[in-house]
């Protein structure tokens, strides 16, 4: 399911969004212009995707610990539980989780760990060396964590999985270690084209919507909003982002969807059409 849910997000597939841009295109054969946007998401879903996970699982990092602050109030903090079979439950615990020596006083089916990227960390500390367990009871309610001593942390320590981005940097880093220690840095520097390349498209697209909608005068506010909205993105958690994005696109695909549903069969027959007349022979 998480695979379908990034997959969708990765290669916009129903969303009507890249459409925006080819619309512009000057072609006499929309057809050819609906091809080359297929090659989109094959490139970016189908290849690059895939040679990414396929990546993380060769290194092994996948299942990797690294040393993390466990943030107390993050959206990648989870509580869950393992259960006999070796399997998790999600678990939204009210009351204090009891710690001992860096270890959950209570491990059983029932009982709440404190998970990151929704992997139980199984000791922590107070200290980013790790070199002092932490004792004491941690509130999921209020994002705390009370040492016995009376001290209070909003964040601790410990080894934990990762996700995202810094997952593919351990990956990178780790299969061009016979090269160097700088196999990171490609995915440093891929992430910032990404993003600014994202950040142009996007922008485009609700630039066009916006003026579509409401008229020139709404694009200005529009790019204002647009400008705003990259700060809270780049201090919010990954996941709070994802499921921000999900539960946005997901409003944006349904009356597309509809729109398709409408409009397939003149799309099959000019597809028919454009195949059989082979106009590209005549160029």
């Amino acid at each position: 399911m998480w695979g379908v849910r990034r997959g969708l997000f990765s290669n916009e597939a129903g969303q009507g969004s890249a459409p925006i841009a080819h619309s512009a295109a000057k072609t006499d054969e929309p057809v050819s212009e609906g091809v080359v946007a297929l090659l989109e998401p094959f490139i970016d879903t189908i290849i690059i995707c895939t040679m990414t996970g396929l990546l993380i699982i060769m290194t092994g990092v996948w299942s990797d610990r690294f040393e993390t602050e466990i943030t107390l109030s993050g959206g990648d903090l989870s509580y869950r539980a393992v259960q006999v079979d070796g399997g998790y439950e999600d678990m939204s615990p009210d009351a204090p989780i009891r710690i001992d020596a860096g270890g959950h006083a209570a491990t059983g089916p029932d009982d709440p760990q404190i998970s990151w990227h929704e992997v139980p960390v199984q000791m922590l500390y107070v200290d980013e060396a790790q070199t002092q367990p932490f004792s004491g009871t941690i509130d999921p309610v209020s994002g705390t964590a009370t040492g016995d001593d009376g001290q209070t942390y909003t964040s601790l320590h410990g080894m934990a999985v990762e996700s995202g981005a810094p997952l593919t940097m351990a990956a990178f880093r780790r299969g061009l270690s016979p090269l160097g220690d700088w196999g990171h840095y490609i995915v440093v520097l891929s992430v910032l084209l990404f993003a600014i390349s994202t950040a142009i498209a996007w922008s485009y697209y609700g630039d066009r919507c916006a003026n579509y909608l409401f008229g020139a005068r709404a694009v200005i506010p529009y790019k204002v909003i647009f400008v705003m909205l990259h700060f809270v993105g780049a201090v919010l958690p990954l996941s709070v982002i994802w499921d921000l994005g999900d539960v946005f696109l997901s409003i944006v695909i349904w009356p597309n969807l509809i729109a398709l549903g409408i409009l397939a069969p003149q799309v099959v027959a000019m597809t028919r059409d454009y195949f059989e007349r082979k106009p590209w022979r005549d160029k």
